[in-house]
């Protein structure tokens, strides 16, 4: 099967070779402050645990319960926000997250501390597709790959600025600190984006024309291709979040002072940034064969941390490649599941719910594994890795179908 070609959009033909860098730019703020707040707990495992009295993979659990809100939240939010003023959701998501965070940074309760992770992953849950829906509108047709990227940097200035700023706050001055550091750059993006963004009508087809309606978020669900692309996602991510939700404790078992924890974190971060270049470079063109790449490296970086394991060095160096290997990915899934449905709305949600699915599984399974000895953690999501990687040869197969008008009218299939 192929993925369907680039999504058409709205922009003016004048503007093709113009980005809006204004609205991209917040959008891609808001995707950094999401994801900071979905990783911040991974920097800060071992003093969130004593001061919960827990044990390090219950604050493990952190991740993954948010994760499990996202993945089964993610395409029924989708559909329900998708008839609503952009801006308006926006607004309220940043508000939410920005209350479940704050939450956090209050209580001694370790279940009052869940719930208000939860209350951050139903904002999750709708975010990414409201952006990269957002983003896919305003730009031209064949500049979306590069529109997408620039969203998606607001992943690596998260794991290059957020969670390591955050590790290093909390470790200096306290956990809840870096908490309540993240909530309020949430509320000040929701004045951002109530200032920023157009406002804009509900999306909600008119009842009055005799156009077709525009097909649904949850019946996209029906192509093939993109649940092949849902499949390669999940696969990876489980291999992926399996060892990186226990990655401050391999550093440390490996010789990293805790000191240093942050800038490993920080290298991770930083060289991300070099695979989300390459991913704005090549994903309008050749998003397949960019993917395979991506996802086979991610798994040669994850066999690697074993052998590396002795060597404090070695273990650091191979956790910044990995991050860069991983960086390229979140645009370059997220461009290929654009390329197999008709509706923009659709192809984050699917995404995102399939990489919080991953996210949530790997959280809970890289515990036990971990338990178990660290190698044969990163030898598992390794092979989970290779295993996603297989699934991308299924990519890049039959005939190609424009996404739908805004009037609800497919365009032709047509042969690249």
């Amino acid at each position: 099967m192929t993925l369907p070609g680039p999504p058409t959009t709205g922009a003016p033909v004048g503007t093709a070779a113009r980005l809006p860098l204004g609205t991209l730019l917040l959008l891609a703020a808001v995707v950094f402050a999401a994801v900071t707040t979905e990783v911040l707990p991974v920097g800060l495992l071992p003093q969130l645990a004593r001061d919960f009295g827990v044990d390090e993979a219950a604050i493990g659990t952190w991740v993954s319960a948010y994760a499990v809100v996202v993945a089964v939240g993610a395409l029924p939010v989708t559909a329900l926000v998708a008839r609503w003023s952009q801006r308006r959701v926006l607004v309220g998501l940043a508000l939410l997250y920005a209350v479940g965070t704050l939450a956090v940074a209050l209580t001694d309760d370790h279940r009052w501390a869940l719930a208000a992770r939860l209350l951050c992953g139903l904002a999750h849950a709708a975010v990414f597709s409201v952006v990269v829906a957002v983003a896919v509108a305003v730009s031209p047709p064949r500049r979306v790959g590069r529109a997408v990227a620039l969203v998606n940097s607001g992943v690596a200035l998260a794991l290059t600025l957020g969670v390591p700023l955050g590790t290093a706050v909390g470790t200096a001055l306290g956990w809840r600190w870096a908490f309540a550091g993240v909530a309020l750059v949430l509320a000040g993006l929701a004045v951002a984006a109530a200032l920023v963004l157009p406002a804009d009508a509900p999306r909600r087809a008119s009842a009055a024309t005799s156009a077709p309606p525009r097909p649904s978020v949850l019946g996209e669900l029906r192509r093939p291709a993109l649940l092949l692309v849902a499949g390669v996602t999940v696969v990876l991510m489980v291999g992926h979040y399996g060892t990186y939700t226990y990655v401050t404790p391999l550093v440390l078992q490996a010789g990293v002072p805790t000191a240093l924890v942050s800038l490993v974190l920080l290298g991770y971060g930083a060289a991300s940034v070099v695979g989300l270049v390459a991913a704005g470079a090549t994903g309008d063109r050749h998003p397949v064969a960019a993917l395979r790449l991506a996802v086979g490296l991610v798994a040669a970086c994850l066999l690697a941390l074993a052998p590396a394991s002795g060597s404090p060095v070695a273990t650091s160096l191979v956790v910044v490649a990995w991050g860069a290997t991983f960086g390229a990915l979140p645009s370059l899934l997220q461009l290929s599941a654009l390329r197999a449905t008709a509706v923009p709305d659709a192809a984050p949600a699917v995404v995102n719910a399939t990489f919080n699915a991953g996210i949530a599984v790997g959280a809970w399974t890289g515990g036990l594994l971990l338990a178990r000895g660290e190698a044969l953690l990163t030898t598992t999501s390794a092979a989970l890795a290779v295993g996603a990687l297989a699934l991308t040869l299924a990519l890049g197969r039959g005939r190609r179908t424009r996404p739908a008008s805004p009037t609800g009218r497919r365009a032709a299939s047509l042969e690249p």
